[in-house]
């Protein structure tokens, strides 16, 4: 019989093995001179505005919860405001999500299970899509995971003070990302099952109180436009039956080897009950195990296929309750190694963009030696901030996020981007995208007519321009 010094031997073992494997899946990303997303750039550049001054909501536009920007900024500062310190959040979040998954499944599971949940997210590629560059999934999918953590563990004796620490969990994951609210579903289910109403209002109470709470710094009319309504405004028709085939198209690509084993692990259990050798559930229906974790993913799921526009990096919502299921349920040894040897291959061509990230190259690369020649102080501003970011140089902090959807509900037009080209203190506009400021027709004779001339340009549309009279001061 295992003592408990034995078991916690095991878990420091297998802790550690598998936060140094996720680790060194993510260095490379987390070193990588260039920007890897466009989130990564976004965010980046986010953090250096921030460095300067600038407030979230208040002249950082921020599209995500309350918490987010402020985590990019405190990891920002304990990683010395280098030149990768804000891809900290994520690096933390992603070795986070391995050790709650992890832990997860040591309460559901046996140890081998555990550690298959924990290498199952640690190497997949939905979640290292969002925990290698900076963004605002990876730290919500963390708190997310943490609180499926707490529910798993404490769903068979829920205190006041557990229901506190329940609430702060599920406020922490929806002021990061309020698509993440489907959490809420397993812990209201242990709350309902024990029937007492004072932890349950205690519990709703600091969830709603505290994430309202993190309004007031930033003014909750900034923080509604910004997070809430901006969203409410952009969406359009629901598209189910297309996000589905996104979904799937997302999981093969980037999570094959977890999507085979859930397929298996499926299979496995339809046997077992034909057999009437199927696992019991553990513990009552309504807060088993298997109850809690399949209404963690139904909501989830349910939530995706109703968004709209769907991003593929939501995909990595999934993944932990995914991987929990597996290694609950998991097929034999023989079977896993199996279904790991034959995708392997496949697994690793669609992550080497994050498992080796290549330097800028081409006319990238030109675009950096050119934002890194201009004076010092200068600003530049683009619809790929991240380019700007990995030069060294600060954007405007209004045009951190100069994504199409901001232009689709008229906050970024072709006016916007002249006045911020117009200040003293901007000397270069770049353009890189022909769905973002590539579609502004006018903006060429506006910034001629400012005084820009074209730096540097290619056959795909891509043009750099410098404002040789600009005055960083």
């Amino acid at each position: 019989m295992a003592t408990a010094s034995t078991t916690h031997g095991e878990r420091r073992t297998d802790l550690t093995v598998l936060v140094l494997v996720a680790l060194a899946a993510r260095l490379p990303a987390f070193l990588a001179s260039r920007h890897l997303t466009f989130d990564d750039g976004v965010y980046g550049a986010s953090a250096v505005a921030m460095r300067a001054g600038a407030q979230p909501f208040r002249g950082v536009f921020s599209s995500q919860g309350p918490l987010h920007l402020p985590l990019i900024w405190v990891a920002d500062l304990l990683g010395g405001r280098t030149f990768n310190a804000p891809r900290l959040t994520t690096l933390l979040a992603g070795l986070g999500i391995v050790t709650a998954t992890y832990l997860s499944g040591r309460l559901i599971s046996d140890r081998q299970g555990a550690r298959l949940a924990g290498g199952l997210v640690g190497l997949s590629g939905s979640v290292l899509w969002v925990t290698a560059p900076v963004s605002s999934d990876g730290m919500a999918v963390f708190f997310a995971t943490l609180t499926v953590l707490l529910v798993l563990r404490w769903r068979d004796a829920i205190t006041i003070r557990r229901a506190i620490w329940l609430g702060l969990a599920v406020s922490a994951t929806v002021s990061v990302k309020a698509l993440l609210l489907p959490v809420v579903i397993p812990v209201a289910l242990v709350l309902l099952a024990h029937r007492r109403w004072t932890p349950i209002l205690v519990g709703a109470s600091v969830a709603v109180g505290s994430h309202l709470l993190l309004w007031l710094p930033w003014g909750p009319v900034n923080v509604w436009d910004q997070s809430y309504g901006y969203h409410l405004e952009a969406s359009g028709s629901l598209t189910p039956g297309a996000n589905l085939a996104k979904v799937v198209s997302t999981l093969v690509d980037r999570d094959l080897p977890l999507l085979l084993l859930l397929g298996a692990t499926g299979i496995g259990i339809v046997a077992a009950r034909r057999r009437g050798s199927h696992a019991p559930s553990g513990g009552p229906r309504l807060t088993s195990p298997d109850t809690l974790l399949l209404a963690w993913l139904a909501g989830t799921l349910a939530v995706l296929l109703l968004e709209h526009p769907l991003w593929r990096p939501h995909l990595s919502h999934l993944i932990p309750a995914l991987a929990l299921l597996i290694a609950r349920h998991r097929p034999s040894k023989r079977v896993l190694l199996v279904l790991l040897a034959l995708v392997l291959p496949y697994h690793l061509t669609h992550l080497w963009d994050f498992l080796h990230p290549a330097p800028y190259r081409g006319e990238a690369a030109a675009t950096v030696a050119v934002l890194r020649s201009l004076p010092d102080g200068a600003l530049a501003i683009s619809d790929d901030p991240g380019i700007i970011w990995r030069s060294g140089r600060v954007t405007t902090p209004d045009l951190v996020d100069p994504s199409v959807l901001r232009m689709q509900v008229g906050q970024i037009t072709t006016d916007t981007v002249l006045v911020a080209a117009a200040r003293a203190d901007v000397c270069a506009v770049v353009v890189r995208s022909s769905e973002r400021w590539g579609s502004f027709d006018d903006l060429p004779r506006g910034l001629a007519d400012l005084g820009y001339h074209v730096a540097l340009t290619d056959d795909t549309g891509r043009v750099t321009y410098v404002d040789d009279d600009c005055d960083p001061g």
